[in-house]
Formats: C-alpha cells, sequence, structure tokens
C-alpha cells in the first residue's frame, strides 16, 4: 500500500492556479489602495494643485481595479484556504488493484468529516488541469453507493501513480 498525502507545490499548479492567478492580479490593487489612502490624507488631490483630469483619473482608477481588488484578494484567499484545509485532511490508499480516496467533505470543530471511495477495476483516467477523473467501478463506502467515475482533485503527491493504475489512459 501507497498513502499520498496533500502537496502544496502540486495544488498551486493543479487544482488551486485560479485562486493563485487571482490573487496574483488583485494584491498590487491592496498596495495601490494603501498609497491612494495615503495621498489623499496628505492632500495631494486638493483643488488647484493638480489638473483638473488628475482625480477623474485616480477617481476611475479605483473604481476598476482597486475597489474590486479590496473584496476579490480576500474572497480568493478564504477559498483557497478553506480547500487546502480539506485537502489537507484527505488522502488516497493506492492498493495492488484499488484505490481509496478519503475524502474530507467538511470540518466541524476541526474535525474532519470524510467520505471514503473506493475504485476498482479502473478502466481509464481522464487528466484534466485541476482534476483526475477516473472512471471504474466507484463505491462509497460511507453511505453505500455506487458511480462510474470519481473526481479526484490534483493536489497530492506522486499523483503520476494513479495513471500507471489505469488499463486504458
Amino acid at each position: 500500500m501507497r498513502t499520498l498525502s496533500f502537496d502544496g507545490n502540486v495544488f498551486d499548479e493543479g487544482n488551486g492556479w485560479i485562486y493563485r492567478k487571482v490573487m496574483n492580479w488583485t494584491l498590487p490593487g491592496l498596495f495601490l489602495g494603501a498609497v491612494m489612502i495615503a495621498l489623499i490624507n496628505a492632500g495631494f488631490f486638493q483643488a488647484g494643485k493638480l489638473p483638473s483630469f488628475v482625480p477623474t483619473l485616480a477617481a476611475l482608477f479605483s473604481a476598476i481595479y482597486i475597489i474590486p481588488s479590496v473584496f476579490v484578494f480576500p474572497t480568493a484567499w478564504f477559498l483557497s484556504t478553506g480547500r487546502t484545509r480539506l485537502y489537507k485532511n484527505s488522502t488516497i490508499d493506492l492498493y495492488k488493484k484499488k484505490i481509496v480516496y478519503h475524502k474530507a467533505e467538511k470540518l466541524v470543530m476541526s474535525k474532519p468529516r470524510y467520505n471514503v471511495y473506493s475504485v476498482t477495476q479502473l478502466r481509464s483516467v481522464d487528466v484534466k488541469r485541476g482534476y483526475y477523473i477516473l472512471h471504474g467501478s466507484v463505491t462509497n463506502e460511507t453511505s453505500g453507493g455506487s458511480s462510474g467515475e470519481l473526481k479526484i482533485p490534483v493536489a497530492f503527491d506522486n499523483m503520476q501513480l494513479i495513471l500507471e493504475k489505469a488499463r486504458y489512459r
């Protein structure tokens, strides 16, 4: 048996790429917002000191980039942190003829609630940017249901071992 655990670098490249991209685009807006507030408090935008179009451009830039950044950055950070906390508590166990995914569905009082999925007769794996979609006989060990596919986020180390288990890639 081999256990795959969470890897932050794999998460950033795979499932968490959109959060990182959004945070990288909006972080400068937070700094520019602080600079804009400092300039306003210093009296830089007082009437008569600057041409009339500069305060208009500053207000337009604030409305288009700075104000949305103040709301979007914390939202992306919060969602990324929540996903990371769940993935840190999830594991994938690789057996000779079976894959068991211990998925942390939610954290209650800092204790994870798990759904355990087992995949046998793995036929193929579709590789997407943020997920591996496993096709085979999937059983939800927690509730007893079954289906034909399972989505596993790209957030675990050595995920290429899952590809090696598939009969057809």
